[in-house]
């Protein structure tokens, strides 16, 4: 038989990995180059099911992966040779672990006779990834076995479904010795064999589950709050929480839903929670009775701040089974959910000017921002973040990278109903660009990065994938000179070392690096240039940099006028 001939083996063994792959449901597969993983990279590339994604960068590769798997709930294969390769994926392994991301990656590796004596682009690559990952295999090295094969599909279903049941990722190590390249009649016939294959499956693992049905109690004690807030941080497809909206009807309460939150618009929806609940001397008039809080730690410091100005206030963490959230330690009570909460025909008692009293002053504050958010030159961040949501397309997605950029969207932002993407369970700035990419050749629909200089830079092997993308993604960059987060930290003050040591500036020639990846640039320092420029390249497809030259000192200043927002009392 020709699978057993030995330069077929390593190949047909990983054919049929990947047929039990795409027999669960995985569409996407990024492959970074290497010798040791070319079984594995020839077996997706005689399978015409599965997306190809070729990264040559691994750790944008992983970061690619991770923003396909963000928007689909559905994991993306990363494949990739031996040694460093590997451990390039760290960073986007613990983004995905820590938000609840499913990834699968299949890591070449030489055989355990290799290890411990120097031999090249060798290391231990056993649990590499120490206790993120929720399922680790080490295949073995191919033998032609029989009950190999049945291990080795055995061992993609695993992967698949611990991935996606409990929101994280699966490793598994693949050694194989040489030859790696199969006989290419053999290869040709696998291709003919997969495409009566190739019919798009239906995952087996996919079930209804739910909804959840709370007790009596639990829902009096619900009912019964005069004041109830609900705080929604960022939120992954696993955490289904489409019951929001019902919920605050049925409690007639507020709901403080952050960007990426993917919480609807509705009357229960505040805007600019981030400025007007900065102020200490605010908090007492939207004091709540009960705080429910949902998702991901909230990113917002005026919110963390409430939460736990307010300790003493029940607040009810309702997380799902694979991640506890409670960073800010103030939560009374914890409800684990793995579906939908079923909402049962109940009234709350809510006071009657509370969800009032919140829309009042968010209306009052959108006045104050808007006599703030006036044309100047240099242009503030604000007023960036400001002009693009106002007329980003509906039908777009934005993504925001870390610092002030997902601060400035609740601060300056209008995101209601608007689907948002962010990076928060590390909350690094490690692969914005590449996250960006991968949510657009999943969602297939255009985009917008909102990014700030620094996060640029640290991730300028990205562009190397802008070739990947069909949809129109702009790349609006905010180029205020450094790192200027760093400014609303006390080490702001010690202005000796602030300068090198934390904001550290930079005169990066971005345009020159748009030029040298071939992607199109447009260099933005007058506000009138806004508006024109993003409605044009959003337009276009394909990856479009829109530079725009802040002010940090005037954004700055903008940030802290709208901090020190005052509520009318009267």
């Amino acid at each position: 038989m020709q699978e057993n001939e030995p330069q077929n083996v390593a190949f047909y063994g990983s054919t049929l990995f990947v047929r039990s792959l795409f027999e669960e449901g995985v569409q996407h597969v990024v492959i970074s180059p290497g010798s040791r993983s070319t079984s594995l990279t020839l077996a997706f590339s005689a399978h015409s099911g599965f997306s190809k994604h070729i990264g040559i960068d691994e750790r944008s590769a992983a970061f690619m992966a991770l923003g396909m798997a963000k928007s689909s709930g559905m994991p993306t294969a990363l494949v990739c040779t031996s040694g460093t390769a590997l451990a390039n994926y760290f960073p986007a392994v613990v983004e995905a672990a820590q938000s609840g991301t499913p990834l699968i990656i299949l890591s070449a590796d030489r055989p355990s006779h290799y290890r411990g004596l120097g031999s090249s682009q060798t290391i231990d690559q056993l649990k590499i990834f120490g206790n993120y990952p929720v399922f680790f295999h080490e295949a073995g090295e191919p033998d032609g076995n029989e009950r190999s094969h049945k291990r080795l599909r055995l061992a993609a279903a695993q992967a698949v479904q611990e991935a996606v049941a409990k929101g994280g990722v699966a490793h598994i190590n693949f050694p194989f010795s040489k030859p790696f390249e199969p006989d290419n009649k053999f290869l040709k016939h696998i291709e003919f064999e997969n495409e009566k294959r190739s019919r798009k499956p239906s995952p087996k693992y996919a079930k209804e589950i739910g909804p959840v049905e709370m007790g009596e109690t639990f829902w009096s004690d619900l009912i019964s709050a005069e004041k109830p807030l609900i705080i929604v941080g960022p939120t992954t497809p696993a955490d289904r929480l489409e019951f929001i909206t019902p919920l605050a009807r049925a409690l007639d309460a507020p709901i403080l839903a952050e960007p990426g939150s993917q919480v609807p618009t509705s009357r229960h929806t505040i805007q600019g929670f981030d400025g007007f609940m900065k102020n200490p001397g605010n908090s007492e008039m939207l004091k709540a009775d009960l705080i429910m809080r949902f998702g991901q730690q909230p990113v917002s410091k005026a919110v963390n701040q409430y939460l736990d100005r307010y300790k003493e206030v029940m607040q009810i963490s309702f997380m799902n089974s694979n991640n506890w959230i409670d960073g800010s330690l103030t939560s009374h009570k914890q409800v684990t959910l793995n579906a939908p909460l079923q909402i049962p025909e109940v009234t709350g008692a809510a006071d009657k000017n509370w969800l009032k009293k919140w829309k009042k002053i968010e209306k009052e504050f959108k006045v104050f921002r808007e006599e703030n958010l006036h044309p100047s030159t240099p242009i503030t961040d604000g007023y960036v973040f400001s002009k693009i949501t106002e007329i980003q397309p509906k039908k777009a997605f934005t993504m925001l990278s870390n610092s002030f950029p997902v601060r400035d969207m609740s601060l300056f932002g209008e995101f209601d109903g608007k689907e948002i993407h962010v990076n928060r369970g590390a909350a690094g700035i490690d692969g914005i660009i590449s996250t960006a990419i991968g949510l657009s050749v999943s969602t297939e629909r255009p985009g917008t990065l909102m990014i700030g200089d620094i996060a640029f830079l640290h991730d300028t092997n990205g562009l190397l994938l802008a070739k990947e993308v069909n949809q129109p993604l702009v790349i609006v960059v905010l180029n205020n000179g450094g790192g200027t987060i760093f400014r609303i930290l006390p080490v702001h003050k010690i202005k000796d070392k602030y300068n090198t040591y934390f904001e550290t500036p930079q005169k990066a020639k971005i345009a020159a690096l748009c030029r040298a990846h071939n992607i199109d640039h447009t260099l933005v320092s007058r506000p009138e240039q806004i508006i024109p420029t993003f409605d044009k390249l959003i337009e276009r497809k394909g990856v479009h940099v829109m530079e725009c030259i802040t002010g940090a000192d005037e954004s700055m200043s903008q940030r802290q006028s709208l901090w020190n927002y005052k509520i009318n009392k009267g």
